[in-house]
């Protein structure tokens, strides 16, 4: 089997992005897949496995490799889809140097595979320490180590200042491990931020004191991926494609999820990524943004590799004209085209859609609206104040320049009945009969509970009864939706459910979305066969 560290001397991530990892890093990686590890579905379709990593991620790999601290990444899900026989197992037996695993918990859906991954990890290198991050991690942090014992470590909130510091610590300066038999026993680990760990039974949780600033955020490598094995193959996965599939070469497509800023300053019902859990979850209040000048330099990097298409993290229209005015103005000084695409949390003004046409090369570009209804009441509700006549506005403008487009609803959000649901599919036609057809995707899917969405914490605004709310009812909930089941598609497994008189049903309600789709399933989407 391929070992990811015998590998050419001069590779290095921040430089020409080889895949070959100078050095025996001491530091792993992996992306979790939601199903665990060597899940076998047997006879049902096996549900999405998340794929995508967060971008976070990219920036602290770097970051350790810039101190000379060499990491090796992969993301399982994506060896599993190159390689059907790809193991884990096997490819972590290859990595006995190995003192530290880092597991991304970032989004719930990964709560039961990046648990197994972890215990995977430290059956197959019991030396090494395993570090969980992300959003969800940092909310049950205290629960997944009181749970899980082969868990030894969770970052809670920002990771740059601690991971770097934990690293450190854990293997010094040189690279070599200062703790190799004791694990945690031997380190003092309280003056590190945001952690938390077990010590002698105890579990131990330092303040959480570190949050990244704009300079922070500014100083860090979001764009090199030579740490990953098989990034190149990475970069199709994150391709958004912006028309109908057929139009498109998988062999050819590349794109790459940009981080522009962190936090939020919105409070939308169904967010886990929503104002008021940033602040409770890394102490952020608000939005931090990147410079233009940065985000800039880093789109014209991308360019010069070869990447067709840049995905924002964040809608840019949120952070102000000045901000996106000032970004295609330092796009113009470098002299910087390609693909972008920007989800729109609200509508933007007519002149971002102007600028973003006269920048983009469209036929790798596209952007998002979320209607989520077509009641504006359930849509005022769920945290989108726009009106239909001004979402039918800025789809006018839109069409006028060609900008291909992705309109969202969402079946089963607070407020949604079966009557308020016939506006929603009055509007997908009018939307469909509109649009042109070879710059349009209309999506409908149903939501999931978010930990510490604002409709997870105050369930009586929204009118809704909430079932999901510790870390083992999500962890159960991922176990549960492994598969593609019909039950996905009546509210099952949800994490929650509306109540009153006038709910209806969420089949019938499917049903009807599903037989608008067929016959021209490439525009308009059926809902998805799983979670």
């Amino acid at each position: 089997m391929h070992n990811p560290f015998q590998a050419a001397a001069e590779a290095n991530a921040s430089a020409e992005q080889s895949s070959a990892i100078s050095g025996v890093p001491q530091i792993l990686y992996i992306h979790p897949s939601k199903q665990g590890v060597d899940f076998d579905p047997g006879r049902l379709p096996m549900g999405r496995p998340y794929g995508l990593i967060p971008v976070g991620v990219i920036a602290l790999a770097n970051l350790l490799a810039e101190h000379g601290f060499k990491v090796c990444g992969l993301n399982y899900p994506l060896e599993r889809l190159l390689n059907r026989q790809f193991s884990l197992r096997e490819w972590l037996r290859g990595q006995q140097q190995a003192r530290l695993v880092m597991i991304d918990l970032h989004w719930y859906e990964h709560c039961y595979g990046a648990i197994h991954t972890a215990k995977v990890c430290k059956e197959e290198l019991p030396h090494a320490l395993t570090l969980l991050g992300g959003l969800t991690a940092s909310a049950y942090a205290k629960e997944i180590l009181r749970d899980f014992p082969f868990v030894d470590l969770i970052i809670r909130g920002d990771a740059e200042k601690p991971l770097l510091e934990l690293v450190q610590r854990l293997l010094g300066d040189a690279g070599t491990s200062r703790d190799p038999a004791g694990l945690l026993g031997n380190l003092d680990l309280r003056t590190i931020p945001n952690l938390s760990y077990r010590l002698g039974g105890e579990i131990i949780e330092n303040e959480r004191s570190y949050c990244a600033t704009e300079a922070d955020l500014d100083r860090l490598n979001f764009v090199d991926m030579g740490f990953l094995e098989h990034y190149e193959r990475y970069y199709r996965h994150q391709y958004t494609i912006p028309g109908p599939p057929q139009d498109f070469d998988p062999e050819t497509i590349s794109g790459h999820f940009l981080s522009i800023s962190r936090g939020c300053d919105r409070d939308c019902s169904y967010c886990g990524g929503s104002r008021s859990a940033h602040k409770v979850l890394a102490g952020r209040d608000g939005i931090v943004a990147r410079s233009p000048a940065k985000v800039a330099e880093d789109l014209k990097r991308l360019a010069e590799m070869g990447i067709k298409q840049v995905s924002f993290t964040f809608d840019v229209v949120m952070l102000g004209e000045a901000y996106w005015r000032e970004l295609f103005a330092q796009m113009d000084q470098q002299r910087v085209r390609i693909g972008l695409v920007n989800e729109f949390y609200q509508l933007p003004p007519d002149t971002f859609i102007v600028e973003f046409a006269k920048r983009v090369v469209m036929k790798h570009s596209c952007v998002a609206l979320s209607p989520l209804s077509g009641a504006e009441r359930v849509r005022r509700l769920n945290g989108k104040t726009f009106s239909n006549e001004e979402f039918w506005h800025t789809l006018t403008v839109l069409k006028e320049y060609s900008v291909p487009l992705l309109v969202y609803f969402s079946l089963n959000l607070p407020g949604e009945t079966e009557q308020t649901f016939e506006k929603a599919l009055a509007l997908a036609e009018r939307v469909y009969s509109f649009y042109p057809l070879h710059l349009l995707r209309i999506i409908n899917s149903y939501h999931t509970l978010d930990p510490l969405s604002p409709m997870s914490l105050h369930p009586e605004k929204y009118g809704i009864e909430v079932s999901m709310s510790s870390f083992a009812d999500f962890y159960k909930y991922c176990q549960l939706t492994c598969c593609n089941e019909p039950g996905a598609r009546t509210g099952m497994h949800r994490g929650y459910k509306s109540v009153g008189p006038r709910v209806g049903s969420l089949q019938a309600m499917a049903d009807k979305w599903d037989a608008r789709s067929v016959g021209r399933e490439m525009n308009w989407a059926p809902l998805p066969p799983g979670w």
